[in-house]
């Protein structure tokens, strides 16, 4: 299983700069309070250290399943079964 991390949006996107709104966005985060599990890469950690000031960061030791969408899950499920 691969690390993940998961984030948490803290600070709003007000008075921030556009490219720093597109990062966090590029994160999956769009609300306050927002939280998305991602995979530890070194994209994703970039992208952490660009907006570190408005993000909470810390380890997530879950299932990666969570990650995954409902088709995903569905294959997998099928896949399993046969």
């Amino acid at each position: 299983m691969a690390s993940l991390i998961k984030v948490t949006l803290k600070r709003s996107f007000s008075g921030a700069d556009p490219k720093q709104v597109a990062t966090v966005r590029g994160l999956g985060l769009t609300k306050l309070g927002n939280t998305a599990i991602l995979k530890d890469t070194a994209p994703i950690r970039g992208m952490i250290i660009k907006v570190q000031h408005m993000l909470d960061v810390e380890r997530f030791d879950g299932d990666e399943s969570l990650r995954d969408s409902a088709r995903t899950r569905k294959s997998r499920t099928a896949q399993a079964q046969a």
